[in-house]
Order: C-alpha cells, then structure tokens, then sequence
C-alpha cells in the first residue's frame, strides 16, 4: 500500500493559511457582510498563496486500465473456510509509553487451486460464564493457494485492558474460493489472478546502539516489483506463538493501514527493519523471531 505523508506537506500548509485567515478575521464586526468579505478575502489568499505549477512542470501521465464494471463476484463461489493455524498475543509498549496488545498469528489457505477470499479475522474475549464479547475484528488479504500467511497485528488503543488470557482468534464472517482463473475472460482473469508470495528469509538479529532494540536483516526474493504488507512474529524459548507486529517504522499506525507495507524488487533483495525493545514481548526468543509476507498487491 502507497505510503500517506506525502499529504502532510500540503495539508500543513493549508491549516497553517486556515489558522492565519482566522487570525485576521477575528477582530471584524460580526455582520454578514463582514462575514461575506472574510470568505472573499480567504478565497483571494487561497489563490494568490497557490499559484498554478508552470506548464513546463506538469507531466503527462497515461491513463490506467480499471477493472471491469461488472467485477467478480467472489460469492458466487463455493463458500469455504481457510485455517487459523495458531495464534498469540503479548503485551508491549508503544512510543508513547502505552500499554498495547498485539497479536501473532498464521493462517492457511488449504485448496490447492484457487485462492481464499477470506472473511474477517475476529478477536473475541471470553467471559466468566462462558459466553463471548466481541472485541474487534479486521480483514486479512486475499491468500494464494496452498499458501500460509504471517499476520501481525495491533489492537486498537481503547482495548488495551483486555485481559490476555481471555482473548481468541476466530473468523466468524464467510469466505469464498476464488473462481479459477482458467475459465473467466481474458478481461477479468488478471484481476482473479494471485501471484506467489515473495520467499523470505532471516538473515541475522543484530544488537541496535540507539535506541535499545535490534536490527532485523532479511533475503526477499520476488518474481515481481510489487509491495507486500511484512510482519514479524515472536515465539518463546518453547516455540509457542506469542504475538506480532507489522513490519515497518511505525507498527502502531493505523492510518489507512499503512503499518508493515514494504516495497521489493523483482529477484533478489535485501532488507532491514528495526524493532525497539519495548516493541519485543516479554519471553521472546530472539533465535525463534519470524518474518513473512502477508499478501502482496
């Protein structure tokens, strides 16, 4: 998924002019009139303050292909279920000294000849008499077939107090096979189509100076340039599963979900990441830290 801060630049700019118009109109009589001059003032500031790019520096851009209107429909196939293999959660701490639960999890896609277009992933805690309360949910990619997938994931911050030991893992929502590829149009096979996910693997956990952590080194091979949405998954000294993350600077961003998503060239690539310490669950096994794809676009 594209990266968001590019925005931040312009949106700066427009709610540092919004707070400068507002500023200058304070001190008018509050009349219509005067309310109205305001308005004008702020469209002429708005218009002198962005000017136009010259022609010289606007480039052509080709218009892209957009999937077919009539799309796929994914339920009109056979409805399946893909497998939550296992699952964990821990606690951890964010950059501003919260308390956050975070969850680890493999799940498996396992038909051999279409991918899974799977329903939502959802985080349960159980009560005392036995009964369930819904925590929250989210949506995982679609899953190639025969194909297991790393997911790491972070609960939202007013969830933080839920008891650990009382958290599952469910998916409650239907998922549907995929139509096989081989009998739909040429116009709509390449947007049934999942590629493989990239092979990865873990190259070294190396000690970080600053801050506290470490640096994670990794192999990705891909068939394609593409991005992938990466998470790393903690065991304990045991091997059981005890939580995860999203792969990238900022695990703990939710906007647009841009947490975890990694750019990767076609072959053979090597990458990094960096965990805090405090991003690491207590009891992790630094020799047992996994790192996958989730799904690729």
């Amino acid at each position: 998924m594209p990266s968001t801060r590019w925005i931040s630049a312009p949106a700066g700019k427009a709610r540092r002019l919004a707070a400068r118009l507002a500023r200058r109109a304070e001190p008018l009589p509050r009349l219509p009139f005067a309310v109205a001059l305001a308005a004008a003032a702020a469209v002429l500031a708005v218009s002198v303050e962005w000017e136009p790019r010259p022609p010289d520096d606007i480039a052509d851009v080709s218009e892209l292909p957009s999937a077919p209107e009539d799309g796929i429909d994914f339920t009109a196939g056979s409805q399946v279920e893909f497998r939550i293999l296992e699952y964990g959660f821990s606690v951890v701490v964010d950059e501003l000294d919260q308390r956050r639960i975070i969850l680890g999890a493999v799940v498996y896609n396992p038909f051999a000849t279409a991918m899974v277009s799977p329903g939502s992933l959802d985080i349960v805690s159980l009560r005392e008499d036995g009964t369930a309360a819904y925590v929250e949910s989210f949506y995982p990619d679609p899953i190639p077939p025969d194909t297991a997938v790393q997911v790491g994931y972070v609960l939202s911050e007013s969830m933080a107090e839920v008891p650990l030991d009382s958290l599952r893992l469910e998916t409650q929502e239907p998922s549907f096979l995929a139509p096989d590829p081989a009998e739909l149009s040429p116009e709509l096979r390449e947007f049934a189509a999942v590629q493989p996910l990239p092979r990865i693997e873990l190259l070294s956990v190396q000690p970080l100076v600053s801050p506290d952590g470490y640096r994670i080194h990794y192999r990705v091979v891909s068939e394609t340039a593409r991005t992938v949405q990466l998470a790393v998954l903690f065991r304990d000294a045991a091997g059981e599963l005890i939580g995860g993350l999203p792969a990238g600077e900022d695990p703990f961003a939710f906007e647009l979900g841009a947490a975890g998503w990694r750019t990767v060239q076609a072959g053979e690539t090597v990458q990094e990441i960096d965990l805090h310490e405090t991003w690491i669950p207590e009891g992790a096994d630094l020799d047992r830290i996994e790192i996958g794809p989730r799904s690729a676009g």
